[in-house]
């Protein structure tokens, strides 16, 4: 895979080997950070997949409510759930239904302040369904919850990895980033490797575009992300104690108490905390035991 490389029209055999390792049958793990996401990124690909597990970060509602009120819910958990339902019948959309649908139950913004526990649960989740390959965000700074999901991802083959259990490869769907005040999407920062780009056929944006009407409550966020193209790459080393870019990152046009410097830091606590500074991550100990009990 080159950088910016054209886009292919439409899924093939060739190119789901490309991206799986495997056919269609080969084991996927998709880490998504709200459910729509892993719609948004790989909707048109999910139409030709049979062997799929969905672990969500968060449950798509904010402890705020500012999101919930707007779309008429009373209670935070109303919404959550209301969410979850969505999820669950765009999912249903797919050839073969989900092996398992997971969600570690943070809300909405809070994944930054979980990075450890995420990181732990996610690799014990990694133990027990042993896939073959992992999607997941890249980190580009455009949803606090989005970087948080690459970096606990990251973590968590990593402690697999130390307790000498197989690692899964790692391939990222592209999110959304700052591009000057406005929003891109469906393409990774720029400078950085494209990998393949799919544009999807009329078959499957069709698909996919059945996938985004399940998603009722998110009706106006999704008009933002074009339907027609996907693209993925394997997964860079990223340094988590920088931001991901120069300049102001996109979610800091939002009121959402969180800038990229706080985050950097958090991202380096829970890296002190969970061992990977200093790459002495101990699959037996204290970080075992949890991998154990979160793999069950």
């Amino acid at each position: 895979m080159t950088p910016d490389a054209p886009l292919q029209e439409g899924y093939d055999e060739a190119s789901i080997r490309t991206l799986l390792g495997g056919g269609p049958s080969t084991r996927v793990l998709v880490i998504a950070a709200h459910p729509d996401d892993e719609t948004i990124g790989m909707g048109g690909l999910l139409k030709y997949l049979a062997n799929v597990a969905f672990v969500h970060i968060t449950d798509g509602a904010a402890r705020n409510m500012r999101a919930a009120r707007a779309r008429g819910f009373r209670t935070r958990e109303g919404y959550a759930d209301a969410r979850r339902s969505e999820l669950q019948k765009a999912l249903s959309r797919m050839r073969a239904a989900p092996i398992e649908l997971l969600d570690l139950g943070t809300p909405d913004l809070d994944a930054s302040y979980n990075l450890v526990t995420s990181s732990v649960a996610l690799a014990g989740i990694m133990k027990r369904l042993a896939p073959a390959v992992v999607f997941t965000h890249p980190y580009e700074g455009g949803h606090p919850d989005h970087d948080s999901a690459a970096f606990s991802t990251r973590a968590a083959l990593a402690l697999i990895e130390s307790a000498g259990m197989a690692e899964p490869r790692l391939m990222e769907f592209t999110s959304y980033h700052a591009d000057g005040e406005k929003l891109a999407a469906s393409r990774f920062l720029p400078g950085a490797p494209e990998g393949l780009g799919i544009a999807l056929t009329g078959e499957e944006k069709d698909f996919k575009a059945e996938m985004y009407a399940c998603y009722g409550t998110q009706k106006g966020a999704l008009k933002h992300f074009p339907i027609g193209v996907e693209r993925f790459r394997p997964a860079p080393v990223y340094d988590f104690t920088r931001p991901p870019h120069p300049g102001r990152l996109f979610y800091q046009n939002f009121d959402w108490g969180l800038k990229g410097a706080k985050w950097c830091r958090l991202a380096a606590r829970a890296m002190d905390g969970l061992g990977v500074l200093q790459g002495n991550l101990a699959g037996g100990g204290l970080l075992g035991r949890l991998i154990s009990v979160f793999s069950r």
